[in-house]
């Protein structure tokens, strides 16, 4: 099965609507389960998720998480930001705002990243949240094959971004495998784990209190080495 086929096959699991904007489609989706895709201005779908009850609130509610920045460690928000993070524009845009006295959260590169990535969405209605597992099941496997974000479809689809941990000698090295631990960074920047922790904390709040941050994700990894690459910087 090529890309257009797979397309197709996708096409008819079910009662899709039509491709919309992201930031104009998001805020009116429907208040009920269901599977939303995303795809680029091209037309190549890069990404597919689902909702559940959300408390009433459906796929408008899960798609609310992203356009406030609140998603950028799962699902479509860790997507868009890894690889915003792996533009070198993106990153400097937003390092020159830190040079002029104008940071920002962690939530607004969420969602600028979104913003930048300039996606089209659009979704199928469910009855149950267990009937929208079962179609996002469906066409995720039909589109893994095509290099699509979700991390379900293939562990290999997110960026490669080589993690530095020390070598015997002390020096800084690149690891193949993404193992980065707060010790590690802290390493690398000549910190304690403590100055990496407050870092962390300050950009993911919603990280359970006491629950270990090891090992990192892509996007902690990035936070932290953003954050302290632009202190450094600023310092000097």
């Amino acid at each position: 099965m090529n890309r257009d086929d797979a397309y197709i096959a996708v096409d008819d699991l079910a009662a899709w609507s039509d491709w919309a904007p992201f930031a104009t489609a998001a805020p009116i989706a429907p208040l009920t389960p269901g599977v939303y895709q995303m795809r680029t201005r091209d037309g190549v779908i890069v990404y597919v998720g689902m909702a559940g009850e959300r408390k009433g609130k459906g796929i408008r509610g899960r798609l609310s998480i992203y356009r406030r920045g609140k998603g950028a460690v799962s699902g479509f928000g860790e997507a868009a930001l890894d690889r915003a993070l792996a533009d070198a524009t993106f990153v400097e845009e937003h390092l020159d705002a830190v040079r002029a006295g104008h940071p920002t959260r962690v939530s607004d590169w969420a969602q600028d990243a979104i913003r930048w990535l300039d996606v089209e969405i659009r979704w199928a209605e469910c009855a149950t949240q267990a009937s929208a597992l079962a179609l996002e099941s469906d066409a995720i496997e039909r589109l893994k094959a095509y290099s699509i974000w979700n991390r379900i479809a293939s562990g290999a689809l997110r960026p490669h971004r080589p993690t530095r941990t020390l070598n015997p000698d002390g020096q800084v090295g690149a690891s193949e495998a993404n193992t980065a631990t707060v010790s590690h960074l802290a390493q690398e920047f000549g910190l304690d784990d403590r100055g990496v922790r407050r870092v962390l904390r300050a950009g993911f709040p919603d990280h359970a209190k006491g629950k270990s941050w090891d090992p990192l994700t892509a996007t902690q990894i990035a936070h932290v080495r953003t954050l302290l690459t632009v202190a450094t910087i600023t310092s000097t």
